[in-house]
């Protein structure tokens, strides 16, 4: 298992098998912070903790998983927000990694779904963004639809596992947890460098190439229809990643009227973007964005029950 360090971000392996079920002190050697975390338990008895990836392209989806089943998690994969919901109730994961812009739901309606049943109240909730693109209106998000945490594409690599671990830790009451865990200090060793250098630059560059891989593929097409197609894929994950990230300001302008007077900068910038991975002949037939925005205000509408 793989930790970070929250003040540095030094990376230290540690032994789940001989601290799993522990609360642990770890004092990071390379500058000395000392943090507490609790390392979850995997027996045969209970099984390797499971996560629900819901993302509408299947390449990603089996990155994503590798991604996982290095650290030793289970999980499933699912296409299109329906989907997803259906097979959370089925078997509830303890995480769910979910797509903003995924398909037959936004983000946010699938979030609202799970919090609104009672068996999956257990169920922690990650998005992620759409687009891989570190662009300007990105930003912390202020609130994230009753969702958990976040993740953005181009950190998938170095942050997925160590954002669901907190998930799980941090869980209250923590999942499969049969005991109160028993407090431990443990001095946080470093990876050796050459070999964390090795490990990440390889392995991070190549997961790096696969995702920015899989969101080329997207674009491609062999007809026109297959470009218009992609072009509204596209404009739906600009808009989903706008949402994700100016949340109190997309609500405040769906209930005043004022969501592109509020929004101004983050759409230039979408625009910007969106014309820079689309064709101008495709561009010409339809304000694809247009489109996108005024969807996500009727579903957000209906969500807000305005």
């Amino acid at each position: 298992m793989i930790a970070s360090c929250p003040a540095c971000s030094a990376r230290f392996r540690l032994d789940r098998q001989r601290l799993g079920g522990k609360r642990i002190t770890l004092r990071c050697s390379r500058c000395q912070q000392v943090f507490k975390m609790e390392v979850a338990v995997t027996s045969a008895a209970t099984g390797p903790y499971r996560v629900l990836v819901a993302h509408s392209d299947e390449s990603l989806c089996t990155t994503l998983g590798e991604i996982l089943a290095r650290d030793g998690f289970t999980f499933q994969i699912c296409h299109n927000g329906h989907e997803a919901l259906r097979a959370m109730e089925a078997a509830p994961p303890e995480v769910a990694l979910i797509d903003v812009a995924l398909p037959g739901l936004y983000a946010f309606e699938l979030v609202d779904k799970v919090r609104n049943r009672p068996a999956l109240k257990e169920v922690k909730i990650l998005l992620l963004s759409s687009v891989y693109n570190k662009m300007a209106y990105k930003r912390m998000p202020t609130s994230l639809y009753g969702a958990d945490d976040y993740i953005e594409k181009h950190h998938i690599s170095d942050d997925l596992v160590p954002k669901i671990n907190c998930l799980i830790t941090h869980a209250k009451p923590l999942k499969k947890r049969q005991a109160q865990p028993r407090e431990e200090v443990v001095a946080g060793k470093l990876l050796d460098p050459q070999e964390a250098a090795a490990e990440s630059k390889e392995y991070f560059e190549e997961i790096n190439m696969l995702i920015r891989s899989a969101e080329e593929r997207e674009m491609l097409a062999d007809t026109f229809s297959e470009e218009q197609e992609n072009a509204r894929r596209l404009a739906r994950s600009i808009v989903s990643d706008i949402a994700l990230y100016n949340q109190e300001r997309v609500e405040e302008g769906i209930r005043t009227g004022r969501f592109y007077e509020l929004l101004e900068g983050e759409i230039a910038e979408g625009r910007r973007l969106f014309a820079e991975r689309v064709g101008s002949t495709v561009n010409a037939q339809e304000d694809f964005l247009q489109t996108a925005f005024a969807a996500l205000i009727e579903r957000r509408r209906k969500e807000l029950r305005l």
